[in-house]
This record gives C-alpha cells, sequence and structure tokens, in this order.
C-alpha cells in the first residue's frame, strides 16, 4: 500500500507522519485490497476578528483507493493529531461499512 503524505502551509514532521502510518496500517490491516492513500494535512490562517484566535484550523483529508471504489472523509480541529484521530475514525467507520456489505453479498459456493 502506497501512502501520500502532504502539508499545505504546514510541514509534516516525523511525528505527525508516524501517527498517520500508525492509524492507517492499524485501520487498513483487514482490508487486503487497498490500493493507495493519499493524506492532505492543511493548517488554515484565518482568524476572528472577535476572539483574535482560529477555531478548528487544523484540517485532515485523505482518500482511500480500492478496486472500483474510493472513500473520501474530512476531519477539522484545533489540534493537527485531534484531527487525524477523527478522520481516522471516519474512515474507519466507511470501511467497515464496506467490508460487511461485501460480506452480506459474497456469492455461496455450492
Amino acid at each position: 500500500m502506497q501512502i501520500t503524505i502532504r502539508g499545505h502551509h504546514l510541514s509534516i514532521t516525523p511525528a505527525i507522519e508516524d501517527t498517520i502510518r500508525c492509524k492507517f496500517a492499524e485501520m487498513t490491516k483487514h482490508i487486503d485490497q487497498v490500493n493507495s492513500m493519499q493524506v492532505k494535512l492543511t493548517k488554515d490562517h484565518q482568524v476572528d476578528k472577535h476572539t483574535k484566535k482560529g477555531s478548528s484550523n487544523h484540517i485532515a483529508e485523505a482518500i482511500i483507493r480500492l478496486p472500483g471504489i474510493e472513500f473520501f472523509a474530512q476531519a477539522s480541529a484545533d489540534d493537527m493529531y485531534t484531527s487525524i484521530k477523527k478522520l481516522s475514525e471516519k474512515l474507519k467507520r466507511q470501511l467497515d461499512k464496506h467490508r460487511k456489505m461485501q460480506q452480506v453479498y459474497q456469492p455461496i459456493a455450492i
């Protein structure tokens, strides 16, 4: 499986990269057909005029490609590690649902 990690307005540190690889390796260990995964991390620099603070400005997006299907998820939080955690939970739910649907529609060998 190929994992591509990109940063927009953000440098990818080894700790962030290790966190991403750990979360997604654990999430996809039961699915063999994953072709590639693209992760994009963004830091939004917009600041609220009243509070002088940006809220939910760390955004994590991911695309997981399986044969014939793509899964996309996006999560945002005040911390990059939190947004990565939320992103992995969203993708895990999508992959679990896909895996259950595959089990339901498996042809019965007679």
